[in-house]
């Protein structure tokens, strides 16, 4: 079986294992192995990637964790049938889900602001009174259709400057792992199902006390280092949410 690979890159802030395991989803998504078609096996995609065995066996164990394939010992890895629901894996950027999904990832910035961390801060954020922030809320939308709305305070004592960028053309995770060398290690959530007020109903184009589900999330750089805290009101209509706690990018 002859798979349209694409080329690796080992010098990039993102795992190898990861890249492989967007390229193999985007390969099964485009229908280059359909549902009920086999993988070729790990010592084929090994050399086809030039990686290790491990890197492989990772990257097929989040196609696994993801329900995209699953295993059959002795019999090999097989594509499984779509489910009827998209899913929305909070574990990941928003941008890049969307792009996952076959979506084009848009945002539409509504405000920011920065300065200095005061007393009124969140609790979640009271040990960094008095550090540099950037305060960022957005409109996210897949297709033009609005998906999400999120308001993200970003740490920026190892980022500094990047409140000039430009975020309905960048995505936030993608910006700290190229320009400040910053992956994003882990990713913590609370969620919880609420109504949608008047704004997020307009924002949303949903009708008011539609049901939202309301996602905190504290993402952490290495050794546990707190770089952003959002909060995030999905429409609960069309999507499907799951979560993993392994290492991701933005």
């Amino acid at each position: 079986m002859t798979l349209p690979y694409s080329e690796v890159d080992a010098h990039s802030p993102i795992p190898l294992y990861h890249q492989i395991y967007l390229d193999l989803r985007q390969i099964i998504q485009q229908g280059h192995i359909q549902p009920g078609g086999m993988l070729p096996p790990e010592v084929e995609i090994c050399h086809d990637y030039n990686v290790g065995r491990q890197t492989v066996r990772q990257a097929i164990a989040r196609l696994v964790d993801d329900n995209i394939v699953e295993r059959f010992a002795g019999r090999g890895t097989f594509v499984r049938n779509p489910i009827s629901l998209t899913q929305f894996f909070l574990d990941r950027s928003f941008s890049q889900q969307m792009r996952e999904l076959g979506k084009t990832p848009q945002t539409k910035t509504l405000s920011t602001e920065s300065g200095n961390l005061e007393e009124d801060a969140p609790p979640a954020l009271q040990p960094w009174i008095g550090k540099p922030y950037l305060s960022l809320e957005r409109l996210r939308l897949g297709d033009e259709e609005p998906i999400c709305h999120q308001t993200s305070t970003i740490l920026t004592e190892r980022c500094p400057g990047i409140e000039a960028t430009d975020f309905e053309q960048n995505s936030l995770y993608e910006v700290l792992a190229s320009h400040h060398h910053l992956i994003i290690d882990r990713i913590d959530h609370i969620v919880r199902a609420i109504s949608a007020d008047d704004y997020r109903a307009d924002l949303l184009d949903v009708a008011k006390d539609s049901p939202l589900l309301l996602v905190t999330t504290f993402a952490y750089t290495d050794n546990d280092n707190l770089i952003e805290y959002s909060t995030s009101y999905y429409r609960a209509d069309q999507y499907e949410y799951s979560t993993t706690q392994r290492r991701c990018d933005e």
